[in-house]
C-alpha cells in the first residue's frame, strides 16, 4: 500500500474482516509428515554427514587409472597397457570414496533437474546408481575392474554435470596451446 492509502485507511475505522470458524470443517492439529522418529533420524544423518573429500577421490582415480587418465584432462580412457593391478591401499575404502562422490553428484544433478534440462545425463545417472548398489568383489582382479567402473562413472558424471552447470571447479579441462 502507498502512504496515501494508509493515511486514508487510518481515518476510516472499519474492522478488518475476520473469518469465523466453521464448525462443519474439522480442524486437526498439524502433524509432522515424518513424525518425531523420522525427524530424529534425519537429524542424526545430518550430524554424521561428512563432506566429500574431492582430493582423496581424485587421488583414488589417479591410483586406479595411473597414467591412463587424469581428472585434470577429462577425455576417453586410453587403452590399458597392462593387466597388473596398481598398488592401492584398501579397495573397500576406495569404493567408498567413489560411492560418496557419486551420491553427492547424483543428488546435485537431481536437485538442479539436470535430467530434465539435459536428457542425455539420465542414462549416466542410472548407470551410476546401479554401480553404487553393487558389492565389491572379493577377487582382486574383479575388484580392480569394479573400481575402474566406479571411477570412470564418477569422473564422467563430474564432467557432464560441470558442463551442464550443476557443479563447478571439480574437473579442469585442458586446452591445447597453439
Amino acid at each position: 500500500m502507498t502512504h496515501a492509502a494508509l493515511r486514508d485507511q487510518a481515518g476510516y475505522r472499519s474492522p478488518l474482516p475476520v473469518r469465523e470458524k466453521d464448525p462443519t470443517i474439522p480442524a486437526a492439529p498439524a502433524e509432522p509428515s515424518l513424525g518425531v522418529q523420522g525427524y530424529q533420524q534425519v537429524l542424526e544423518k545430518m550430524h554424521g554427514w561428512v563432506p566429500v573429500d574431492w582430493d582423496s577421490v581424485f587421488d583414488g582415480l589417479d591410483t586406479i587409472f595411473g597414467d591412463e587418465v587424469s581428472h585434470h584432462a577429462v577425455s576417453a580412457l586410453r587403452p590399458r597397457k597392462c593387466c597388473i593391478a596398481p598398488d592401492y591401499e584398501d579397495p573397500a575404502e576406495l569404493a567408498q570414496r567413489f560411492r560418496a562422490a557419486i551420491t553427492q553428484l547424483v543428488h546435485r544433478g537431481r536437485r538442479d533437474e539436470v535430467e530434465r534440462k539435459h536428457p542425455d545425463v539420465t542414462g549416466l545417472i542410472e548407470r551410476a546408481r546401479a554401480l553404487q548398489s553393487e558389492r565389491l568383489p572379493t577377487d582382486p582382479r574383479q575388484a580392480l575392474g569394479f573400481l575402474r567402473r566406479l571411477g570412470e562413472v564418477t569422473l564422467e558424471l563430474a564432467d557432464r554435470l560441470e558442463k551442464a552447470g550443476s557443479v563447478t571447479g571439480l574437473v579442469e579441462t585442458t586446452r591445447l596451446i597453439e
